[in-house]
């Protein structure tokens, strides 16, 4: 299992994903990259930091191994 302080080490960068799909709803995301992937983590785009990534990364179990 990984660690904040891991993730937190191997973030490179984020990007707020905001588009349209094809019904017109809105999708928002937030695109992180990190050394060996690259992870989209869909959570509220109006306030992003990287705690709150992390966080988000660790309870949806979205790094694994």
């Amino acid at each position: 299992m990984v660690t904040k302080k891991q993730l937190k080490e191997d973030i490179i960068t984020y990007d707020v994903i905001k588009s349209v799909d094809e019904d017109g709803k809105i999708i928002e995301y937030v695109e992180v990259t990190l050394d060996d992937r690259i992870i989209d983590v869909y959570m509220d785009t109006s306030e992003v930091n990287v705690g709150l990534i992390i966080n988000r990364i660790i309870e949806d179990n979205l790094y694994v191994d």
